[in-house]
């Protein structure tokens, strides 16, 4: 994963370093579905604020997983990239992001709010 902060955007390139690994999407409600999967995000905090949503480059689909009978909303198989429109009130900051890569098989540690300090 890569972070990027310029004067107008926070950039986060999520890749996912196996082929076949998905990460969910955005928009996957806290705490997953059925407690299944990790929201990938992009928030920033201490010098930096977010002035609207994240967005995706990749779009939405449906994944059905017939074993525990729910259906979670993932990203295409590959990298992902979300940009987060802030506004910048110092030199420094904090990304935080939080995502989960999985294959139709195999789920790797997720992980959940961790910080990456940023100057600019």
């Amino acid at each position: 994963m890569t972070i990027r902060v310029t004067a107008s955007t926070a950039t986060a390139v999520f890749r996912p370093v196996r082929p076949g690994f998905h990460l969910y999407s955005r928009d996957l409600p806290p705490g997953g579905v059925e407690g299944l999967g990790v929201a990938t995000n992009l928030t920033v905090r201490d010098g930096l604020t977010a002035t609207a949503r994240p967005t995706a480059d990749q779009p939405v689909r449906a994944l059905h997983l017939p074993s525990v009978n729910a259906t979670l909303p993932v990203y295409p198989d590959g990298p992902v990239t979300l940009t987060l429109p802030l506004r910048r009130s110092g030199h420094a900051g904090d990304a935080v992001v939080s995502y989960a890569a999985c294959s139709p098989t195999t789920c790797l540690p997720p992980v959940k709010d961790h910080a990456t300090h940023v100057t600019y």
